[in-house]
């Protein structure tokens, strides 16, 4: 093996890993009209938000994603937490989005804020975007 060979493939050793980190740097967005909540209990297509007072269900085609951002699919989910989520105009759940601990945080801060600045409005503005 010739030193341009080997300089090329440490070349191309450092470039995979400088590119690997840098999805971890990432913040995800969340659209505007999404809320924050405690996802209770889930059954397939029931699911139970702490912040609403019926149970809700899970619209066709709806989309399930984790703390990676990857898709879970809705029946094969067995997990609770606290989640964002958006309802659509028939009031079914299409979107669900597991939090990290940092978003957590943010979520909560923002919701304290949003109390503090009009208390008789329920509304959602993340500080994600």
């Amino acid at each position: 093996m010739g030193k341009p060979q080997l300089l090329q493939g440490v070349i191309l050793i450092l470039l995979s890993c400088m590119i690997s980190q840098s999805h971890a740097q990432l913040v995800r967005s969340f659209p505007l009209d999404s809320k924050f909540g405690k996802l209770k209990s889930y059954a397939h297509p029931q699911l139970r938000i702490d912040k609403e007072k019926a149970i809700m269900m899970m619209g066709v085609g709806g989309q399930i994603r984790d703390t990676n951002n990857l898709i879970i699919m809705p029946g094969m989910l067995n997990k609770t937490g606290y989640i964002r989520y958006q309802v659509d105009s028939m009031g079914l759940v299409y979107r669900i989005w597991f939090l990290t601990p940092g978003e957590i945080q943010l979520a909560r801060e923002e919701e304290r804020l949003l109390k503090k600045q009009n208390p008789q409005k329920n509304f959602s503005i993340p500080f994600f975007q």
